[in-house]
C-alpha cells in the first residue's frame, strides 16, 4: 500500500476489485488496460484518487472523510504536484499487480495490465 499527503493529510491508497468496480461505476467506459491515461486528465485523476483511497482507508480501518471536490480543492495544480500523486497512484498500481501475479508467475502466466503500464511509464519516463 502507498500513501499520500495533501493538505498536511495522509492518506492510504490501495488497488484492488472493489476499486475497479467504482472505476467501472464512476467512468462511462471504463477500462483498466487505460488506467494511466485516466490519471492524466484532472477529472480521471480525482476519480481514481478518490476510488483508491477510500479503499486504502478503509483497509487501515479508517473511513475515507473527504470527497472528490475536497480533493481538487486541496491538491497542487503544479506539474510536479501533480506528478508526485500521480507517481503514487503508479506504485499502487504496480504493487497490486506484482501481488496478483507473484504465484501465477511460477504457472508462466503474465499480466497484460502490469505489462501495459510499464510500458506506458516507460515512455512517459
Amino acid at each position: 500500500m502507498e500513501h499520500i499527503k495533501i493538505h498536511g493529510r495522509e492518506f492510504a491508497l490501495a488497488f484492488n476489485v472493489n476499486v475497479m468496480e467504482t472505476l467501472e461505476n464512476t467512468i462511462d467506459d471504463f477500462d483498466v488496460g487505460k488506467i494511466t491515461e485516466y490519471v492524466k486528465k484532472p477529472g480521471g485523476l480525482k476519480d481514481v484518487l478518490v476510488a483508491m483511497t477510500k479503499e486504502g482507508e478503509d483497509m487501515e480501518g479508517r473511513k475515507l472523510d473527504v470527497d472528490r471536490d475536497w480533493f481538487g480543492r486541496y491538491m497542487g495544480a503544479s506539474g510536479p504536484a501533480l506528478a508526485k500523486i500521480q507517481i503514487a497512484i503508479f506504485n499502487t498500481l504496480r504493487k497490486a499487480m506484482f501481488m496478483e501475479t507473484e504465484s501465477e508467475e511460477e504457472d508462466g502466466e503474465v499480466d497484460v495490465v502490469l505489462e501495459e503500464i510499464k510500458k506506458k511509464e516507460e515512455r512517459d519516463g
